[in-house]
């Protein structure tokens, strides 16, 4: 369904992320289930931890699955909190938060399904072969920010920030009337590797998010008369009690 036509594998060993655009990505079929996820966006409860109500808002999804590689079977988990440590988040770090779940109808898309294994054949490259069909955990953040006309937000309002997972992908899903949010890559010292504005739906950064930083700049209204959004969505495996596991 999603394929990429590019080989990031090098860059990930050596540099620890890979920007890919969304050109680099091709869609073979299936084009209105890709609609169909794309519409899924409109419809998420706010995330009521952002603060910012003035601004803007938040919308979220997260539930966490198993995954398994060999045959593709993803199985959502029991409903659970979303918590990290202050040590990674300085914002709501300690902070047990809850997420509006996946629904049925999102988790059975066949786009979803085809870029969670593209993800996984990415991940790969950087672990060892008798991991490659093991059963693994999925997370998954589906995130909207919207701004009120004339208003500036915070994107990531935790700063530079790692989220502690072994691997994630992050995948832009369309933006409209908006300026800045500029996405930027770090090393653990905190200096700067890598800078770029996602434009196009499925410009995307592979990233060792454990052993790096990550942060979004502010953005606004491009045109202050007009609301705006941005939308992502990020995937991420872990491997529980394992040297694959979470850092929290």
């Amino acid at each position: 369904m999603i394929v990429l036509n590019k080989a990031v594998g090098d860059a990930l060993r050596q540099n620890k992320f890979a920007n890919v655009k969304g050109a680099d990505f091709s869609l073979t079929g299936n084009f209105d289930e890709f609609v169909r996820l794309t519409h899924s966006w409109e419809a998420m409860e706010r995330d009521s931890y952002y603060g910012q109500a003035e601004s803007g808002a938040r919308f979220r999804r997260y539930s966490d699955f198993e995954y398994h590689p060999v045959n593709q079977e993803l199985r959502q988990l029991e409903h659970r909190p979303y918590v990290q440590s202050l040590a990674n988040n300085r914002y709501v770090g300690g902070m047990e938060r809850h997420f509006q779940d996946f629904s049925d109808e999102v988790i059975a898309s066949p786009v979803l399904h085809s870029l969670i294994a593209l993800d996984f054949e990415v991940y790969k490259s950087v672990l060892p072969a008798h991991l490659h069909n093991d059963m693994w955990q999925c997370q998954i953040h589906q995130i909207r920010i919207e701004i009120n006309p004339g208003q500036q937000v915070e994107i990531t309002p935790e700063g530079i920030h790692c989220d502690g997972y072994p691997f994630s992908a992050m995948h832009f899903w369309g933006r409209h009337n908006i300026a800045g949010a500029e996405s930027r890559l770090y090393n653990v010292q905190e200096e700067l590797l890598a800078a770029l504005t996602y434009e196009h739906i499925l410009d995307t950064t592979f990233f060792l998010d454990r052993e790096m930083r990550h942060y979004v700049t502010p953005a606004s209204t491009k045109d202050p008369k007009r609301p705006a959004f941005r939308q992502i969505i990020a995937i991420s495996f872990s491997k529980p009690g394992t040297a694959h596991d979470i850092v929290r």
